[in-house]
């Protein structure tokens, strides 16, 4: 497996880790919501990754319909869950909130599984 790539899929375990660990200490105690803010900075140096290195590599070599789909895709995601994270001090800690949380976090396991199965190997495939 591409060393790149193999960093790319141990941000994804700790992404999951760290929102699973979120959920179980809940948002309204102070341990959750750091948890939650490690999960932001996590992200984002994640995305980072992924817009210098990933999408630009798919796009030199044929495949920039889809490297721009899944990175337009991410974009409008990644906004969702900044949005959340960014209302974690204004918001109510309510029961609506933990549900959004539990949506982000399905949302995101989805797209993960799409990420390793279908994005992943086609980057190992043009850069070997």
């Amino acid at each position: 497996m591409d060393a790149f790539i193999n960093e790319l899929k141990k941000d994804h375990e700790k992404l999951l880790e760290i929102l699973q660990q979120t959920q179980n200490l809940g948002l309204v105690t102070e341990a959750g919501r750091k948890k939650l803010l490690k999960c932001k900075k996590l992200l984002a140096d994640h995305l980072v990754k992924e817009d210098t290195k990933l999408y630009p590599q798919l796009a030199k070599s044929g495949s920039a319909i889809t490297a721009n789909e899944f990175a337009s895709e991410m974009k409008g995601l990644t906004g969702t869950i900044l949005n959340f994270i960014n209302r974690l001090e204004t918001s109510k800690n309510d029961m609506e909130y933990a549900k959004e949380l539990g949506r982000i976090v399905s949302t995101l396991k989805m797209r993960i599984r799409r990420e390793e199965i279908q994005l992943y190997p086609l980057y190992e495939k043009m850069t070997a």
